[in-house]
């Protein structure tokens, strides 16, 4: 694993947003020809390399390949040299891992299942997995298993953290647009106020939510609303941004109708006009029972593995992948307190220790060897 740091310490330095990662892919194809691989492009800045133990079916393992769109604030010698970006969500050790899995099994002859080894664009957005799922490549190389490892701060460093079944929540943003008519203040009779009518909407409908759907696991919120265009002006327009995560597809439409039910009573009850604006991203990470089963017998024999009481309702577009082949996906721990390693995920500050990348390697190592 010696080229683990660099590859890690190189790709930090060069964080790019989902779909422009030009300079990451380029990267990624260079190390992996230096291996003797020859590398394909996917969805124009993915990569991926496919090796071929003439057997039937293939296993996967993907990385993501994106950053984000802040300012990094770490005082490292590998800082962000691109301004306005960084790997705040280590993906550039995801991407490390991969490498250096793929620097292991270079030198090997024969495994029992054929190996894709898949780094993906955009993970953070527009859903990259779609894509690549659109391209058929899984399908034509008969993947028929899935992981993926992510890093995860909110646990101790080297810990293994996942569970059998839904993970991760799906995730549909929605937008309320509440349409009114302006008026002098003074005047209010002759306005129909968005901002009134818009609050009176989001109060009522959360309230009725909660009683409507108390026994079912979901999240409601909306984290941004804007408004009017003066104080002493009848707003003519209210827009509320929000997300909605679920973890099965009925409950996601039922919320989802119901929204549209208490529109439909807003418009008849107040001469208002509203529209819901909803825009489905990505479904839930459910691992599969019989591969966690097989996961988690062979990740105990060297490591701490905490299984989840309930899901995490964050969302993560591997959930793609898991709708065409059996497969888990699971957390590495990175936090260090003594190190100072405790900022989370997308933080300016988020950094981790680079020794825990290789508890990562080596359960991709543990994996492919134990068929």
């Amino acid at each position: 694993m010696e080229n683990l740091l660099k590859f890690r310490r190189d790709l930090h330095q060069i964080p790019e947003i989902g779909r422009k990662e030009f300079k990451t892919r380029d990267y990624l194809i260079l190390a992996l020809k230096n291996m003797g691989y020859d590398p394909k492009v996917i969805f124009n800045t993915g990569v991926y390399v496919y090796i071929d133990y003439k057997n039937t079916e293939t296993t996967m393992f993907r990385s993501d390949i994106d950053g984000l769109k802040i300012t990094e604030m770490n005082n490292i010698s590998f800082k962000s040299k691109h301004e306005g970006y960084m790997h705040a969500c280590g993906h550039d050790g995801h991407m490390s891992m991969l490498l250096t899995f793929a620097e292991y099994l270079k030198d090997k002859n024969y495994f029992k299942r054929n190996i894709l080894l898949l780094f993906q664009p955009a993970e953070e957005g527009p859903g990259g997995a779609e894509e690549i799922i659109k391209t058929g490549i899984m399908k034509e190389l008969n993947v028929t298993e899935v992981y993926g490892i992510h890093l995860f701060p909110n646990y101790d460093e080297g810990k293994i953290i996942s569970k059998s079944g839904f993970l991760m929540g799906s995730i549909t943003m929605i937008d309320i647009e509440i349409i009114g008519e302006s008026a002098h203040v003074a005047m209010i009779g002759e306005g129909i106020d968005a901002l009134y009518y818009g609050s009176l909407f989001h109060i009522e409908l959360m309230k009725l939510l909660d009683i409507k759907f108390s026994n079912k696991k979901y999240i409601l919120k909306f984290g941004n609303m804007s408004s009017g265009s003066a104080r002493n002006i009848v707003s003519n327009h209210t827009i509320f941004q929000g997300t909605l995560r679920t973890l099965d597809e009925n409950t996601r439409l039922s919320i989802l109708k119901f929204i549209n039910e208490l529109k439909d009573k807003f418009i008849n009850k107040y001469n208002v006009k509203i529209n819901v604006i909803t825009k489905f991203l990505y479904p839930a990470v459910n691992n599969d029972k019989e591969v966690y089963k097989r996961f988690k017998k062979l990740i105990l024999e060297d490591y701490e593995l905490i299984e989840l009481d309930d899901p995490l309702m964050v969302s993560e577009d591997f959930s793609f992948y898991q709708k065409k082949a059996k497969g888990v996906f699971y957390f590495l721990g990175t936090k260090n307190k003594k190190l100072g390693f405790t900022h989370l995920l997308h933080n300016d500050q988020f950094n981790f220790n680079e020794e825990v990348l290789k508890i990562g390697v080596k359960t991709y190592i543990k994996l492919i060897n134990n068929y």
